[in-house]
């Protein structure tokens, strides 16, 4: 399908359990339609996702395990040096 099978799987397998066990089990085919909807947008993001890095979730696994704020933004320390000033805001480039 052009995208990662375990993320694929899974998708499938919860748009699944919604469709089937929370809507045609109980006659709710809305719930039926809307999973089978849900399942084809998230399939179709997955393939997107890997056309651009097939390593995409590999990649964000890695990175968020070694941080101590996973979804948050990592750069929110403020610059400061040693003595608590601020640096230069314009430095002067090495190629200039």
């Amino acid at each position: 399908m052009g995208c990662e099978r375990n993320l694929f799987f899974a998708a499938a397998l919860m748009c699944g359990y919604i469709g089937f066990n929370l809507g045609l089990a109980r006659g709710k085919f809305l719930v039926l339609l809307a999973a089978a909807a849900a399942w084809a947008a998230v399939s179709f993001g997955l393939r997107m996702m890997g056309k651009a890095d097939p390593y995409m979730s590999a990649v964000f696994q890695r990175a968020t395990a070694y941080s101590s704020k996973p979804f948050q933004i990592q750069f929110d320390i403020p610059a400061r040096n040693q003595l608590g000033t601020r640096p230069n805001p314009n430095p002067k480039k090495r190629w200039d």
